[in-house]
């Protein structure tokens, strides 16, 4: 994967209804490899739903399918339904949804479930667009997975679905598996956490509708203090931001497999919500760990494989500089490229290598429509605040990373990797343009 976590998404949807089929191959079909996107270590999933291609994370933690955003879709006909409030990870308020049973959802060609059951949910406050490089419209849970061995290729960015482990590559039939168990289909095995010395078993739920590493779920609200921790910004859920503290743990028993010095997150206690649901398990596992992995869930055995991959043994890190970012509006830039060719009298040649050509340099203006990368959050007291980033900054460049070529996660990639690193970052404050030098400070070894 070419970018280490970035943004933490969570969203719980923390009830439960019966009513859905999950998907299921079309006749005759027993395997199918489905592309998908990761940014922030989240899996976005392309699918079709009554006909409408939406782009959706596929969230394992979750055990309701939403759509939260028809940004880009002219229309979608949705069954009738009934009005329900939902609670979501980050606060008690309750959200207003339109519960939809009756919908057809597509996955690749040979996938399909006729009677999907959905969450539409209406509120304009719910938009992940500004956190993502992606449009997204919605999560699909773990209830779409129920029926079917999903291998979850992160490195290669596929989701490979079998219909029964007969249809597995070798080395995967030859891979030892581990047992699971599942919680209204959520998957759940147990760890063991080597933290501050003393190893506590813990009951992980499998989320890949988190980017962030492992969670764990103690009674910590805002006033507890922890020796080689410090408190910061963990997420973005249905409900707002998700604070509490980070620190590291010196190990983390997988199965058969152990990773060091992991990146451990303690969320208060008052940003759980209403519901007693996620206490029924104490801990979570997200995309910052299992990107290291090849993971197999298989649903109808109840098994799981992992396999380390190449990004296994990559170091843990969080946001050193201390700034969030989102996406801003969109606005019209001015780019002026040179470029290079090689020309014979009138006509351009393309991969010549004759001394008869000569090369001429032309300037080609242009103008497109970027988004503006907002801060939208500084750490009290890291180097971006010393430097006197500020809330609603605009970051016009860092380093070589120019205007036209920023991202969500060119830019954030640069806040959790190389410790000491400089950045030289250009910011744009209302029609005032200034640079500042912040260093990439770690705050937890």
């Amino acid at each position: 994967m070419k970018n280490l976590v970035l943004i933490v998404l969570v969203i719980h949807q923390v009830f439960f209804l019966s009513g859905q089929n999950g998907l299921n191959f079309k006749e005759g079909s027993v395997k199918e490899n489905i592309d998908i996107k990761l940014h922030s270590n989240l899996i976005i999933v392309p699918a079709k739903v009554n006909g409408v291609e939406l782009n959706f994370i596929l969230d394992t933690g979750a055990t309701k399918d939403i759509i939260f955003s028809l940004v880009g879709i002219d229309s979608l006909q949705m069954k009738a339904g009934r009005y329900i409030s939902i609670n979501g990870y980050g606060s008690e308020v309750p959200i207003n949804a339109l519960l939809t049973s009756g919908n057809k959802v597509e996955l690749g060609n040979l996938i399909i479930d006729e009677e999907a059951q959905f969450l539409v949910v209406e509120s304009s406050e719910i938009n992940f667009a500004p956190k993502l490089d992606i449009q997204v419209h919605g999560i699909l849970g773990a209830r779409f997975l129920k029926n079917l061995i999903t291998h979850f290729d992160y490195e290669n960015e596929l989701l490979r679905i079998y219909k029964d482990s007969e249809s597995f590559p070798s080395y995967l039939r030859n891979a030892q598996s581990f047992d699971l168990s599942f919680e209204n289909f959520r998957p759940f095995f147990n760890g063991e956490l080597d933290f501050k010395n003393k190893v506590r078993k813990l009951e992980l739920l499998i989320d890949t509708g988190s980017g962030d590493a492992l969670w764990v779920f103690d009674e910590f609200d805002s006033t507890f203090e922890l020796d080689n921790s410090f408190e910061d910004y963990l997420g973005y859920g249905m409900n707002g931001a998700v604070i509490g503290l980070r620190t590291k743990a010196n190990s983390l028993r997988l199965l058969n497999n152990t990773l060091k010095k992991v990146a451990l997150s303690f969320p208060y206690k008052e940003y759980a919500g209403s519901s007693n649901d996620q206490r029924q398990h104490n801990s979570s596992l997200g995309g910052e760990i299992l990107r290291r992995f090849d993971m197999v869930i298989n649903y109808p055995e109840k098994k799981i494989i992992m396999l380390p991959n190449e990004n296994f043994n990559e170091r843990f890190f969080y946001n050193m500089s201390g700034i969030g970012v989102k996406n801003g509006a969109k606005e019209l830039m001015y780019v002026q490229e040179m470029r290079a060719a090689l020309r014979d009298n009138y006509r351009a040649v393309d991969n010549a290598t004759s001394s008869n050509y000569i090369r001429t340099n032309k300037s080609y203006n242009s103008y497109n429509y970027r988004t503006k990368i907002i801060v939208d959050y500084v750490r009290e007291g890291s180097p971006a605040a010393l430097s006197g980033v500020q809330v609603g900054d605009q970051i016009i460049a860092i380093n070589r990373i120019s205007e036209q070529e920023l991202t969500i996660d060119k830019v954030s990639e640069l806040f959790f990797k190389n410790p000491y690193k400089k950045l030289k970052i250009r910011i744009k404050r209302g029609d005032n343009i200034f640079k500042v030098e912040i260093v990439n400070i770690p705050l937890v070894l």
